[in-house]
């Protein structure tokens, strides 16, 4: 996944609605702080890579 379907996903989780459906539970809440974890290293690697081949093409 990239860092951007990463932090949708995360994004997903804690923007619903609690009026028109359960409360956030602490697994769901865990869930998405590990899916924005994940969007920070995907991210980084994202532009680890941006700048390689940027160098690269030099």
């Amino acid at each position: 996944m990239t860092a951007a379907e990463y932090r949708r996903a995360a994004e997903r989780i804690v923007n619903r609605d609690p009026l028109n459906g359960p409360p956030l539970r602490d697994t769901e809440l865990r869930r998405a702080e590990i899916l924005a974890q994940l969007a920070t290293a995907a991210a980084t690697s994202e532009l680890a890579d941006a700048i390689n081949n940027t160098n690269t093409r030099a």
